[in-house]
């Protein structure tokens, strides 16, 4: 089993600023992303301007406090940022993000794995917002500095199937599998990534009592359904995310939605799939808690 933890930080115009409060070996990865309080895909992530030498001095600046201040030893991935600084829903430019790559893989050290594609929106190729080349471009520079460097770097992605569900009116739980299926652009680009782990969204719906639009609740029985039709088709190197927060410690009900991924998984599949992400907040007792609690977690 290979496992990826999402470790985060933020810049607030001014300096960095560690999230998470952990750094040691619950993980084979740690993801370095922004988010947390304030936000997230870039929004917290420090952008210069918009052109190639921007995006290459801004990625070497965030390695150098990864290696020598923050994840001193561990093997990380660190995040493309979509948005730009508190400007969603503006994209960074390709030029800028292929700079972001060149510089990260540049000033880094081997502890460098490779990189996480943090925009969470699942169907933006499909919404005419983000284009398949720039897919194709992005993942073909990782593949270039990794042939340069020596260095197998991965590309991963944790595509959201909430930013489905709350976009679009659905007429029945058929309705919903059919665009689990059809709807997202995952099958038409997981072939760039080495792994995508799209978050179910079953965890946090439910605690805050969000339904699916249309009005349908997001039930167990359509989670597991949900999971079977992800098995069905989607390429191989896909899996989903794991969802918890510190809720879970302080409320039952949370905690068994968060222990229901391991149910579904064995009800869907028969086992629970080897190589999973974890989404758990920021804290680390959080993990602790789910891993103790929950069998398989």
């Amino acid at each position: 089993m290979t496992t990826w933890g999402l470790w985060y930080y933020k810049w607030d115009g001014s300096e960095y600023e560690v999230l998470s409060d952990w750094n040691d070996q619950k993980f084979d990865y740690i993801i370095v992303t922004d988010g947390g309080t304030g936000g997230t895909e870039g929004l917290t992530t420090k952008y210069s301007g918009v052109g190639y030498n921007n995006g290459y001095n801004d990625a070497g600046e965030l390695i150098e406090k990864i290696e020598n201040q923050w994840l001193k030893g561990r093997n990380y991935i660190v995040e493309i940022p979509y948005f730009i600084y508190q400007q969603k829903p503006h994209a960074r430019d390709l030029n800028y993000w292929l700079g972001w790559i060149d510089g990260a893989a540049a000033w880094s050290s081997s502890r460098l794995k490779g990189f996480y594609w943090s925009l969470e929106n699942i169907r933006y190729i499909q919404a005419g917002e983000l284009s398949r080349y720039t897919i194709e471009t992005i993942w073909g520079r990782i593949m270039e500095n990794r042939r340069e460097y020596s260095e197998n770097y991965q590309f991963i992605w944790i595509p959201s199937l909430r930013s489905l569900f709350v976009s679009r009116y659905f007429s029945s739980e058929q309705d919903i599998l059919e665009a689990v299926a059809y709807e997202t652009d995952v099958p038409n680009i997981a072939n760039y990534f080495n792994n995508v782990f799209i978050q179910p969204g079953y965890y946090f719906m439910n605690i805050e009592g969000q339904t699916i639009k249309g009005g349908i609740p997001y039930t167990y029985s359509l989670f597991v359904d949900i999971l079977k039709t992800i098995h069905k088709y989607m390429p191989s190197n896909v899996s989903i995310e794991m969802e918890a927060d510190g809720t879970v410690r302080v409320n039952e009900d949370a905690k068994d939605y968060a222990c229901k991924y391991v149910d579904a998984q064995r009800e869907a599949f028969g086992y629970v799939l080897p190589d999973r992400a974890y989404y758990f907040d920021t804290e680390e007792s959080t993990i602790d808690y789910m891993r103790t609690n929950c069998p398989g977690w």
